[in-house]
């Protein structure tokens, strides 16, 4: 191995992987005294802006060596969508439109997602349905399933979480059939799902996807979560370290699902290390999960609390509570900003909003209204009536959808007659701010 002098800090660390990765110097090779000088002045002499020239070359020139032309352009447009992820922003000027109440399912509405256009949403049921709905008309088209008909096509038991792969024109959609089923989208209505994957022991509860869609990440009430290769549409892994089954499931950077479960914690995983962050503070199950950015994400439990979660913190950011007969049901981000939306057995949906110093009169009385740096979860728009509980939640570019049913996605504890099962959808409008 090749040892250098590193005169420019940590960065450097980056430089010498790349170019020993690359082949650039050979591993047996040991550099004379003289090219370790000419190294060693060449990184004393070596501004900020070409040190990220250089280092930017060398990545280029592994990628180029590793891969062919089509793959390096769609590796460096992936990265450049993963560094806008880390960006934050502030919303400002949020606004809830009139909502628009879509019928279709014939039990409750269980999990729901939204295409990338906002054009097209999916819902799955304890029907054993899965729907596709044309948000501008709300005319809706089903996909085949029946309770306990083996030979349906699709699932035989109750769907708990549906998901859109655009990159392989792929549905996927999970239940507690055990079974995760792929479909396509754009099929004609009551067709069959094109394949079924098992794997799990127990009832599928969620399901989500990396943003490249490569690889789908399943939660169970068997207590375990599992990778799937899109490609080859095969279970990769299995991660354990839930004691208790798997409730909830969100995803905003490759390899790191966040997850929250029965056992009362929230773990955020490292795929690539095969490691994951405990967050164990809530005395009740966890039923809603939501990342906001790459740092931050939320958690909903069983008590009615709300807690605002760092990677880098084992303690809560923040926190607020609707109170403990408001089961927390569903939860949804805006991604790269500061605004969260809930959903409860109450039947309301909920907008959050995080930050310190926040403008307003909303911030209460007291020591933490009048301390600029405490962070705080405070109702970022008027509460949107639903009718009944909100059971998953799919925030959009400008439109918010809400999957509702006459009781909770898990039981019927909350069982309202006079509720109705279907598909809300709430025009949504803001502004980004984006800070320093």
């Amino acid at each position: 191995m090749v040892k250098r002098k590193r005169i420019v800090g940590k960065k450097a660390k980056v430089a010498d992987k790349v170019v020993e990765d690359a082949g650039a110097v050979s591993s047996d090779a040991e550099p004379s005294g003289d090219e370790k000088a000419s190294e060693e002045e060449d990184d004393f002499f070596e501004s900020p802006d070409e040190k990220r020239v250089r280092l930017a070359k060398e990545y280029l020139r592994t990628l180029e060596q590793s891969k062919p032309a089509d793959e390096v352009r769609e590796q460096l447009a992936s990265d450049v969508r993963e560094q806008e992820r880390r960006t934050r922003a502030q919303v400002v000027n949020l606004q809830l439109g009139e909502p628009r109440f879509l019928k279709g399912h014939r039990e409750a509405v269980t999990s729901i997602c939204i295409s990338a256009d906002d054009r097209t949403v999916y819902s799955g049921g304890k029907d054993c349905r899965v729907f596709r709905w044309d948000v501008e008309t709300g005319v809706k088209e089903g996909f085949r399933g029946a309770r306990l008909d083996f030979d349906a096509g699709g699932h035989f038991e109750q769907v708990r979480g549906v998901c859109l792969l655009e990159r392989y024109q792929l549905l996927v959609s999970v239940g507690m059939d055990r079974l995760v089923r792929l479909w396509d989208p754009r099929a004609p209505p009551n067709s069959s799902c094109v394949a079924a994957l098992h794997g799990h022991t127990g009832s599928v509860n969620a399901v989500a996807a990396d943003p490249d869609s490569s690889q789908v990440y399943t939660a169970s009430s068997d207590k375990s979560m599992k990778i799937w290769d899109m490609s080859s549409r095969r279970c990769v892994d299995t991660l354990l370290g839930h004691v208790a089954g798997v409730s909830a499931m969100d995803i905003y950077h490759k390899g790191r699902p966040l997850t929250g479960g029965a056992d009362k914690t929230v773990r955020l995983w490292k795929v690539d290390k095969d490691t994951h962050l405990i967050f164990n503070k809530h005395t009740y199950p966890v039923d809603a999960v939501a990342v906001a950015d790459h740092d931050r994400f939320v958690s909903g439990s069983q008590d009615g609390s709300l807690s605002l979660w760092s990677n880098a913190s084992k303690k809560p950011l923040a926190s607020a509570s609707l109170g403990s007969r408001h089961w927390v049901t569903a939860l949804g981000a805006i991604r790269g900003c500061d605004v969260v939306f809930s959903g409860a057995v109450d039947g309301g949906l909920r907008a959050w909003r995080f930050g310190r110093g926040l403008p307003g009169s909303e911030e209460g009385d007291g020591e933490a209204a009048g301390n600029d740096r405490a962070l705080r979860l405070l109702p970022a728009a008027p509460q949107v009536d639903t009718p009944g509980c909100v059971n998953a939640i799919a925030v959009g570019q400008r439109v918010v959808a809400c999957a509702v049913g006459k009781e909770h996605k898990f039981g019927r504890w909350f069982f309202n007659k006079s509720d109705k099962n279907g598909v809300l959808l709430v025009p949504l409008s803001y502004e980004e701010k984006h800070g320093k």
